[in-house]
């Protein structure tokens, strides 16, 4: 029993090691996606320009400062 014991310890530690040592397979690391941002108009919060509201060449992070801006 002690035997088989060390032998699978054996087989483990050289597997984990094989696995340390390899180099990183090619196209497996996902670039970050960078995405503009913007501020809004009327209280400066920093959002994605995709998510963000533009009105007359400005832009808000919401509905609500979009419209009050308007006024």
């Amino acid at each position: 029993m002690k035997l088989l014991f060390l032998v699978v310890s054996i087989l483990l530690i050289w597997w984990a090691l094989r696995l340390l040592r390899r180099p990183p397979l090619p196209g497996r690391k996902s670039e970050p996606r960078v995405e503009n941002m913007v501020a809004c108009h009327k209280c400066g919060l920093h959002i994605p320009e995709n998510e963000a509201i533009s009105r007359n060449g400005r832009f808000y992070c919401s509905e609500t400062h979009a419209r009050e801006e308007e006024r």
